[in-house]
């Protein structure tokens, strides 16, 4: 089948800076072998365009900013539409899915109604009711669903820092307030620390920064246009970062150092609440910097890294993924027609080899027991398909007091990570159905795709025991979870 298509819109430039972009490279990478991802951008420049060639995307530069209606012209109407920017309210939204898209939308600043299919907040942690949404929207809140690059979660790592000698600066792509220079201004004339300054050429004040950086090299460094590894090296050589309570200040915490932020807009409000809130950084103190950073403690630091490693689990990009592909998933009450479709997939090798039963089934023998199975109105038995694709079955039968739930992958549907969110839309109609509390599962020990499947979709491991002669887990899943 061909790859799902992903359309992206978002903007960068010197007014705006690159925010957007660097963020949604990152959700872009999550998808980079699942989906055909394409950027729409307006009148974006070189640096922007480059920015995405080279993390290995397309890109369209788009005429019109504002008008839904040009940007689902350039569409065929199947994409998934992913926005991210402020000019992509309510009504954009609505006009999106009007003509048929499926829309993700990213919120940093709950203040209009969201009318998407998702809404992505990363790092707000208030409750669902406080926020603008309308009542189907799938609803992504806080650092769960942290948008951070795969390569930078993967680097991450407790090592405590020995010294407090280099000083990050990065306070956006473009810094309009110039807040950089006063920053090392004061760095310079009340502390011997070696300064970085991160940055892009088209920040207003870049030439400035510059001579600045050229008259002070012994001691300050200015960096541009990094990519993920060097951005990752830079990070882990600095003991301490002044930052902005943006996705930089996230890809620090992952990465992990000592952190001190700097609120430059409304938009970085939940960030910068939440690093706080849990320890991770802290506030600094722009009449008094350098008295400050001379303050901070090796053991100030360390702390931080510590808090900073329990909020960031590594794991945000899975769940990203489970939810596009739940987006992409339609399920049915399985027919008799399917019969020879499911008898191909259970008597595929690899699901014989992880079923309880590993004898090859005659077609025969299927039939009488499919059918039996698709007349009995006492048996949950589901098929799913992906993008209009069969995809796998899930059956949930009542035995001996429990509602014991199996699932089937198409063998070509592996790798595509469909079975925790098929597990999650199976149990949810299950219980919306059936009225019953709770679904039980068996997987075998050695089955560990299985299980980190079934765990992620929300089951929970109660028992080892020997189920059908093998020795297995028992997990189960209520209803209220």
């Amino acid at each position: 089948m061909l790859k799902p298509e992903i359309a992206i819109r978002a903007d960068g430039n010197a007014d705006i800076g690159l925010g957007h972009i660097h963020r949604m490279l990152a959700f872009a990478g999550y998808f980079k072998e699942l989906f055909s991802v394409t950027f729409f951008c307006y009148e974006a420049d070189k640096l922007v365009t480059d920015l995405i060639t080279n993390n290995g995307f397309k890109h369209e530069v788009i005429k019109d900013a504002v008008n839904p209606e040009y940007l689902i012209g350039l569409l065929r109407g199947e994409e998934i539409i992913v926005l991210d920017g402020y000019e992509f309210k309510t009504d954009y939204q609505l006009a999106l899915k009007e003509a048929g898209h499926r829309v993700i939308a990213i919120d940093d600043l709950n203040e209009w109604e969201n009318v998407a299919d998702v809404v992505i907040n990363h790092a707000y942690s208030g409750k669902r009711a406080d926020y603008k949404l309308s009542e189907n929207i799938i609803f992504c809140a806080g650092l769960k669903y942290a948008i951070i690059k795969q390569e930078v979660l993967n680097s991450r790592g407790l090592v405590p820092k020995e010294t407090i000698g280099n000083v990050l600066v990065s306070i956006g792509g473009t810094d309009p307030f110039n807040y950089s220079q006063q920053i090392i201004e004061a760095l310079l004339n009340g502390t011997s620390k070696n300064i970085f300054v991160l940055t892009y050429p088209l920040n207003p004040k870049f030439k400035l920064l510059t001579e600045l950086a050229d008259k002070n090299q012994g001691q300050v460094k200015l960096i541009h246009s990094l990519n993920t590894i060097e951005l990752i090296q830079l990070i882990q050589e600095s003991d301490l970062a002044i930052l902005q309570p943006s996705n930089i200040a996230l890809e620090a915490a992952a990465i992990g150092t000592g952190m001190c932020l700097i609120q430059t807009a409304e938009n970085q409000k939940y960030i910068y609440d939440t690093l706080m809130k849990n320890q991770c950084a802290v506030k600094l103190e722009e009449s008094n910097i350098a008295a400050q950073i001379n303050s901070i403690t090796l053991s100030d630091i360390n702390a931080q890294m510590q808090h900073q490693q329990a909020l960031l689990d590594g794991r945000s990009p899975n769940r990203i993924i489970d939810v596009v592909n739940q987006l992409c998933l339609k399920n049915r009450k399985v027919m008799i027609d399917d019969a020879k479709l499911i008898y191909d997939w259970n008597n595929d090798d690899v699901t014989r080899a992880n079923s309880y039963n590993q004898n090859k089934i005659e077609f025969s023998d299927h039939l009488n027991w499919f059918e039996n199975k698709v007349k009995d109105e006492a048996v949950f038995f589901r098929m799913f398909t992906f993008e209009n694709v069969p995809a796998g079955c899930v059956r949930i039968e009542s035995k001996s007091n429990e509602n014991i739930i199996g699932i089937t992958i198409a063998p070509e549907m592996r790798g595509k990570r469909l079975a925790t969110p098929i597990l999650k839309a199976a149990c949810k109609t299950y219980f919306e159905d059936a009225k019953q509390k709770d679904i039980s599962a068996y997987i075998k020990k050695s089955n560990e795709a299985s299980l980190k499947s079934f765990v992620n979709a929300g089951f929970v491991v109660i028992d080892e025991n020997m189920y059908f002669g093998e020795l297995s887990y028992k997990l189960i899943k209520h209803s209220n979870e």
